[in-house]
């Protein structure tokens, strides 16, 4: 690598994250790897493949090329397609042990017709209060009935999904309702679903008494709860790191960065650092974040542009290039967290995640004996 600019991924910590999240969870209620998004911007093949170690029996997926990336790449597990499957993915699917969603009965049927001489394995998905995919939860149960009858189909599972769990417990309480009104009436009908699950990571904080057969925790796994989790202790795994790459003087009232959004008020040793918002550290950040060098805190000055940005490392007068600098993680005692990020621009850590970009290479480091 010619560019120090680099994503350090501990996958000690993916271990150490998914014990916990077992130690918190029933023994009968398995942990679904999810795994979507190249895993939250953490790499899905190697994410995946630590998950397989650890025995977890199935992945999630949001699409069906993440499916075949995790299959070409020697990832055995079962996976689940979350999002929506076209009806020529089916034939791959059946014969790669990948499980589709389906979210009504026109949809099943066609899977179905696709499968061939193979049964395709489905996960019916209900919508409890999310207003995205899934059947409506008043409606639900004789439909689903009635897809359970379609030539060459298994329904092998049964999901929601939470809209506000981490924020309205009133309205998780009904999501939740919801979805056990339909599973008891489902097994009432003769449907004994294999895999139930409903609780992403904000539901497993929040409303324990609904981790069933699955649990799927997705920025939990990556260490960012997105509630408190006394009960569950999890550590980041994604650290940001680069390099100082020019440090330079600058006098009183001179502009930093496009628009000279910050002037300096003194004389001003300015510091480049190769990483910008190409790279997924985002414009937003201009003028209000900090990052980590030589043990002290040191301000974004100037607008983040896209190759580049500027630190003000005059109270680090040490400072030189070839530094250390930490975008997101821990350095000398000190920390950025995504969480941090996230609050000053708006958004949620899984924005700042996801939106490293592939420019920035993921290092791996596992500490297993």
């Amino acid at each position: 690598m010619y560019r120090p600019t680099v994503a350090e991924i501990d996958l000690t910590a993916i271990r150490d994250n998914l014990r916990a999240i077992r130690a918190c969870t029933p023994l009968k209620t398995q942990v679904i790897g999810v795994v979507k998004a190249d895993a939250y911007g953490h790499g899905a093949v190697r994410v995946a493949a630590v998950l397989e170690q650890e025995h977890v029996q199935l992945l999630a997926v949001a699409t069906p090329d993440e499916a075949i990336e995790l299959r070409e790449s020697g990832i055995a597990a079962e996976i689940l397609v979350l999002g929506n499957s076209p009806a020529d993915f089916v034939p791959y699917a059946v014969t790669n042990n990948v499980a589709l969603t389906t979210a009504n009965h026109a949809t099943t049927v066609v899977y179905g017709a696709a499968a061939g001489t193979h049964t395709v394995r489905l996960h019916y998905k209900v919508d409890t209060g999310m207003g995205r995919a899934g059947i409506l939860a008043d409606n639900a149960t004789e439909q689903i009935l009635c897809s359970a009858a379609v030539p060459r189909v298994g329904i092998v599972g049964l999901y929601s999904h939470f809209a506000c769990a981490e924020s309205d417990p009133e309205f998780t309480a009904l999501q939740a309702g919801r979805f056990a009104a339909v599973v008891r009436e489902l097994r009432a009908g003769g449907l004994q679903p294999a895999m139930v699950h409903l609780a992403n990571s904000a539901g497993m904080l929040t409303c324990p008494g609904v981790m069933l057969d699955g649990v799927r925790p997705g920025i939990l796994l990556y260490g960012c709860p997105p509630v408190s989790a006394p009960t569950c202790p999890v550590r980041p795994v994604l650290s940001l790191r680069t390099e100082l790459e020019t440090v330079k003087e600058l006098p009183s009232g001179h502009g930093i960065g496009y628009g000279r959004t910050f002037i300096t008020d003194r004389p001003t040793r300015m510091a480049l650092i190769p990483i910008g918002y190409a790279d997924g550290y985002l414009r937003g950040l201009s003028n209000k974040a900090h990052v980590i060098l030589r043990g002290c805190f040191a301000p974004v000055v100037g607008r983040v542009s896209m190759d580049v940005c500027a630190l003000d490392v005059t109270d680090i007068p040490a400072a030189m290039p070839g530094d250390p600098v930490t975008l997101i993680g821990e350095q000398g005692g000190l920390s950025v967290t995504a969480h941090e990020l996230a609050d000053l621009i708006g958004t949620i850590s899984y924005e700042v995640f996801t939106g490293i970009s592939k420019r920035v290479p993921r290092v791996y480091i596992d500490r297993r004996p």
